[in-house]
Formats: C-alpha cells, structure tokens, sequence
C-alpha cells in the first residue's frame, strides 16, 4: 500500500519585539526590518531591494546597518510628517 505524503508547514514567524534602539542588532536581517517596521518578510525583501533603501550585501547576504536604517527610518518620518 502506497503511503500517503504528508506536505510539512514551516512555522509561522515569530517576530521579535524590540522595545528600545538599543536592543536592536548592530546588522540586521532581512526578517529583522519585516519585524521592527510589523510588515511580512516578503514585503521586508522588496523594501531592501528598492532604491535608496541602506542595504549592504555581506558574503552574499542582505544585511543592514543598524545606524543606517534608524537615519533612513527618521528620513521617510520627517518626509511623511
């Protein structure tokens, strides 16, 4: 009898909560931004890939610096404010 495959879900993200500037990594993850901006990791990729957005690519991985989106992130507040 031909066993039937059973389709393994990975597990929902878990987001990370981060209360102060301080507690956020020096370089950040792609899932790092998804959690700290509350948008889903897809959109977090095409927000790293747009233009103007600080990202630097370290041995083939997006990372970014911390000081860098903290300046962009009060950049887009001064111009939407």
């Amino acid at each position: 009898m031909k066993q039937a495959s059973v389709k393994r879900l990975r597990p929902p993200h878990e987001p990370k909560q981060f209360t102060s500037f301080e507690e956020i990594p020096d370089y950040l993850m792609v899932k790092d931004v998804a959690d700290i901006l509350r948008i889903s990791v897809a959109s977090a990729y095409h927000l790293v890939k747009a233009e103007g957005f600080p990202v630097l690519l370290l041995n083939g991985q997006m990372r970014v610096e911390k000081e860098a989106f903290i300046s962009w992130m009060r950049g887009k507040e001064r111009n939407n404010g």
